[in-house]
């Protein structure tokens, strides 16, 4: 099963107490307030738990004299001792906090730096080589052409997760769509579904840890 938008949207539709029609065929019948609560909840559920599946290496091929180069779509990680995990041939390059002190040199690059929407290499590589960045994907999902999205718009729109985690993700994602189209957290119906989220997202968050992880959750 992949989910697809148009998927997510049937489902959270079709839910007890949901205000929407639940027979759309294609993303022009869609309502814009339930789109945009659906892609709340993915938001809210993917932000809050660094999910194994949304980790992602962006390489870079450095080219002599060229200092600047494109940043992944996401957040650089960090390891234990607050290094980030960018690589110029295997080797780690420490980031540098103050890059205007910094004089114009050519060389094999010991550290980097963010300017703009560029990661800047320090010395400027005087040769080729090989850049990895370890890093936390911002997007959630791909469009039918297969390039990564931001959001879910069309109703092939499909989010990226794990075959195994599929349903579970969907469980959570319905659920917290409900609390967010519930206008009031007075509502009868609030705490109901509020139940169901936080269990559903407990269970997504256990067995997304992987084979060997700590998986005892309280409900």
């Amino acid at each position: 099963m992949t989910l697809t938008l148009l998927d997510l949207y049937n489902t959270a539709a079709s839910q007890e107490w949901a205000m929407y029609d639940n027979d759309a065929v294609s993303d022009s019948e869609f309502e814009d307030s339930f789109v945009l609560a659906i892609n709340k909840s993915i938001i809210e559920i993917l932000a809050s738990y660094d999910f194994p599946f949304r980790e992602r290496t962006h390489l870079i091929l450095t080219i002599p004299k060229m200092d600047a180069y494109n940043l992944p779509n996401g957040l650089i990680k960090k390891d234990k001792k607050g290094n980030y995990a960018v690589k110029h041939n295997s080797v780690l390059l420490k980031f540098i906090e103050n890059p205007l002190d910094l004089e114009a040199k050519l060389g094999v690059p010991e550290g980097f730096y963010i300017k703009n929407d560029k990661i800047v290499f320090y010395p400027t590589p005087i040769e080729k080589g090989l850049v990895t960045i370890d890093y936390t994907t911002l997007a959630i999902g791909e469009n039918s052409e297969g390039d990564e999205i931001f959001a879910l718009k069309k109703e092939t729109d499909t989010l990226t997760v794990p075959a195994h985690l599929e349903e579970l993700m969907k469980e959570a994602i319905i659920t917290r769509t409900m609390l967010n189209t519930i206008a009031s957290e007075t509502d009868e119906n609030y705490s109901a579904y509020l139940k169901q989220a936080n269990k559903a997202y407990k269970l997504l968050v256990k067995y997304s840890k992987g084979v060997g992880q700590d998986k005892v959750i309280k409900f």
